[in-house]
């Protein structure tokens, strides 16, 4: 648009000898009126080292604060990640708003089945749980899930295993969930 104008600035971070935890990052501002401000990038976690991680964490991630609404998200979801053999996904947010109708949200993992987030920018759907597979087929399977969120007025938690064997016409099948919701 004409009057306005957008900066970018890139920057690779790295902390540990070797580099442990690292972050490629962008950071964009666009200005005069409204200054908003966004945040991309990735981040990486490799423990004990980058060539045979026991823990490889690694999340691709996006900001912005719009600083004439008066708010901000933060959106990140794992990818390629794993705690030894076992894959590991899942998916944060983090929104605040300011101003005359202040309010935030933080999950790991989505939100309590019965609670209604209000719509959150910046992404479609709902959270990815923050799932471990146990045993990398269909047949068995048995999955770790858990979610933990905390609103302006509820503290939520929960978590659940899914077990599943088939033989030929024989299956078991089994379930555990936990759901916790407490509104203030």
């Amino acid at each position: 648009a004409e009057g306005r104008y957008t900066f970018g600035l890139m920057a690779i971070l790295g902390w540990g000898t070797p580099t442990l935890i690292s972050v490629e990052l962008g950071l964009i501002i666009q200005v005069p009126d409204p200054v908003l401000l966004a945040i991309l990038g990735v981040v990486r976690v490799q423990l004990p080292d980058k060539k045979a991680p026991i823990i490889n964490l690694q999340a691709n991630f996006i900001g912005a604060v719009d600083f004439e609404k008066g708010e901000m998200f933060f959106f990140a979801a794992l990818f390629e990640s794993n705690l030894a053999t076992y894959r590991i996904e899942g998916e944060m947010y983090f929104a605040i708003s300011w101003g005359n109708n202040p309010n935030f949200i933080f999950s790991v993992g989505g939100f309590h089945p019965a609670f209604k987030p209000p719509p959150l920018r910046g992404i479609s759907g709902p959270l990815k749980r923050l799932t471990i597979n146990l045993l990398p087929t269909d047949n068995p399977r048995l999955t770790i899930q858990a979610y933990f969120a905390v609103t302006s007025n509820t503290v939520q938690f929960g978590a659940s295993v899914d077990f599943y064997f088939k033989v030929s016409k024989f299956r078991v099948i089994g379930y555990l969930y936990l759901d916790a919701l407490f509104r203030f």
